[in-house]
């Protein structure tokens, strides 16, 4: 398939871009405590424009040395010790035929390093950081206002002396400028609050500030949340209102996104939300404007971001998380390889969960490489094996992947269909993206020459002919340990899809309250006329380790989609009729009844009967222990190097 308008050239003020594909900023957190850049930030910005995009977005960079940084990691345009790692960065992005943006910000009240101060519109607080950190907002003060205008201003002077060709104000997702757009953390009573005039005063005090200290010519983009999606919040046509502003102010784009970090389902769009949650948001600016408009927000695949510019929705693509997943999203779409292209999942489990929110570089569940490029490549092996792998569900697909594209020999052994766990996902709307990561890994096995039999393999199959093994069986149900009727409809949650038409209409009990419990109970609620109750014996839903945006928002969503939960109800029996709880003599009626009690550690038995015989073997995923895609296509990447 050709994606003909993502190939088209653009142009944003005098700049012009080889295709309308951004890079949009996504935090790496790989720069010095300084907020000077480190290798391993070249690395990452230099392989995303190899990757083909056309114009590539640094990562949101602070403005002073008061109380602008968020994070750890972050890069700096404070002062001017931070120009010369920016010009290496600016210069490694262009050799690379990409254009190179550098985006601006004032943390406000997002700010996660837990030290004072933390300046905000007003005293609005987020719990997420006052809770912990016991850090509250101090409003600004009118000369401290005055600051960050000339801060930011400063700040876009040294992108220009670094060679960027673009800079562009964040406005949006709940940093300093948003806390002063919004009526939510605005409560100020001067005159930069209350009126739209007044809270968006500063914004174009800023811009104007930019455009005094850099040439009329330099680009000017403005990232801006179409609205921050609180009830109380930015409206859509304050931002219009906002947007033809802007270009009166002079600047050159407007990057449209959606959402603040209280409504992180919104900015970081979960696997269960819509893809291009904004589409209605900025449809309605840019009739108005006459500047372009570049749509962000959960954009994922080549057809839905060529369909945004075919329809002339908007005049540019942004996609973040997807070019962390693949950086070569880019050429892969442009060439027409749209199932070779590593589909973000949206699981915001490496990029956040396990990488940012915990304090490290940022990471990517299905790409084990970033922020790492270069330190990990599948080359070549010293010697060519016979390599078998057994099963063929996320770890065992990659595994023989890479381990023929180091030119090994590979036979594949798998009884039942190629996918494992991720065929659960197949026809799902909510789990959409995890299709896609099955078609992807599976698409990838096939384009080799790969051998698949068709065959569950026994030690005594993995050990004739093969010079190493990898075990990647995955890890089995837990059971349940009351009684279950003959009569009774019981399911396990990878049966779901192949019982779709069975369950359609019908009132089905998930008995589980986990993630899988909890996933498979939002399938369910998709099909037509079907009732469900979820049912968890603890206090709470998602009691584990689960992603914590999961844990946070999964639970209102079931509420959303009609699922009935209830907690503190422990199913001892199952029968025809539905299931009996401890604790009362009244039955919980349903039609079905799904076990989703989630996985148990995986007996040994057959890595240590393939040991006994003297052939290597290595076991990964949750052949390991339980674990999520993460771990599966992680340890199937670096086993793969090993052999």
């Amino acid at each position: 398939m050709a994606f003909t308008s993502l190939s088209r050239p653009g142009t944003i003020g005098s700049l012009t871009l080889r295709n309308r594909v951004v890079k949009s900023p996504n935090t790496t957190a790989t720069c010095n405590p300084d907020g000077t850049v480190t290798q391993r930030t070249v690395n990452h910005y230099r392989r995303l424009g190899e990757g083909g995009t056309g114009l590539v977005m640094v990562e949101y960079t602070y403005v002073d040395d008061d109380a602008s940084k968020s994070i750890h990691g972050q890069p700096g345009a404070a002062n001017q010790n931070h120009v010369a790692g920016l010009g290496w960065l600016a210069d490694e992005i262009r050799s690379t035929g990409a254009a190179a943006g550098l985006q601006l910000v004032h943390c406000g009240r997002q700010k996660f390093l837990s030290i004072k101060p933390m300046k905000s519109a007003s005293d609005s607080s987020w719990d997420v950081i006052e809770a912990p950190f016991g850090v509250k907002p101090e409003p600004l003060t009118l000369d401290e206002i005055a600051g960050v205008v000339r801060s930011f201003g400063e700040a876009a002077a040294r992108a220009y002396q670094a060679r960027f060709d673009l800079v562009e104000i964040h406005a949006g997702h709940g940093y300093m400028i948003t806390n002063f757009l919004s009526p939510h953390t605005n409560n100020r009573t001067d005159a930069y609050g209350g009126s739209f005039e007044n809270r968006s005063r500063i914004l174009l005090e800023i811009v104007d500030a930019v455009r005094a200290n850099v040439p009329r010519d330099f680009p000017l983009s403005v990232r801006m949340s179409v609205t921050d999606y609180e009830p109380d919040g930015i409206t859509i046509d304050e931002s219009v209102q906002l947007a033809k502003l802007l270009e009166e102010h002079g600047v050159d784009v407007i990057h449209a996104s959606g959402g603040h970090h209280a409504r992180m389902e919104w900015e970081v769009s979960s696997w269960y939300m819509p893809r291009q949650p904004h589409r209605w948001g900025w449809e309605k600016i840019k009739p108005e404007v006459s500047i372009p408009v570049i749509a962000s927000g959960s954009l994922v695949t080549p057809e839905i971001a060529n369909e945004i510019l075919e329809s002339n929705s908007a005049d540019f693509v942004s996609l973040g998380r997807a070019m962390l997943a693949d950086p070569e999203w880019t050429n892969k779409a442009l060439s027409g390889r749209q199932l070779e292209i590593v589909p973000c999942i949206r699981c915001n489990d490496g990029c956040l969960h396990r990488g940012i929110d915990a304090k490290r570089s940022v990471g990517c569940t299905v790409n084990p490489q970033v922020a790492e490029e270069g330190r990990f490549p599948v080359g070549t092996a010293p010697v060519a094996k016979r390599v078998a792998v057994a099963g063929g569900g996320p770890a065992g697909l990659r595994a023989a992947a890479a381990l023929a594209d180091r030119g090994h020999t590979v036979t594949l052994y798998e009884p039942g269909v190629l996918g494992g766990a991720l065929n659960h996902a197949t026809g799902s709307t909510v789990k959409q993206d995890l299709a896609a990561l099955r078609e992807h890994l599976v698409h990838e096995v096939t384009r080799r020459d790969i051998e698949v039999r068709a065959e569950a393999a026994d030690a005594t199959a993995l050990t004739t002919g093969y010079d190493e093994v990898i075990i990647a069986t995955g890890a089995p149900q837990r059971e349940f340990t009351g009684e279950i009727a003959d009569d009774a409809l019981v399911l396990l949650p990878g049966d779901v899809t192949a019982h779709r038409d069975e369950l359609t209409g019908r009132h089905v009990v998930v008995v589980g309250g986990g993630f899988q419990g909890s996933e498979t109970a939002l399938r369910l609620a998709e099909l037509p006329g079907t009732t469900v109750t979820l049912v968890e014996a603890g206090t709470t839903l998602l009691r584990g380790d689960e992603v914590k945006y999961d844990a946070l928002m999964l639970p209102g969503h079931l509420t959303e989609v009609g699922v009935e939960v209830r907690t503190g109800a422990e199913v001892i029996a199952v029968d025809a009729k539905g299931v009996r709880l401890a604790g009362t003599d009244e039955p919980l009626a349903a039609d079905a009844v799904v076990l989703a009690l989630g996985r148990e550690q995986a007996s040994p038995q057959l890595a240590d009967a393939v040991r006994e015989t003297g052939v290597p073997v290595r076991v990964i995923g949750s052949a390991t222990k339980p674990g999520r895609v993460f771990d599966a296509l992680h340890t199937a990447h670096f086993a793969a190097r090993l052999v």
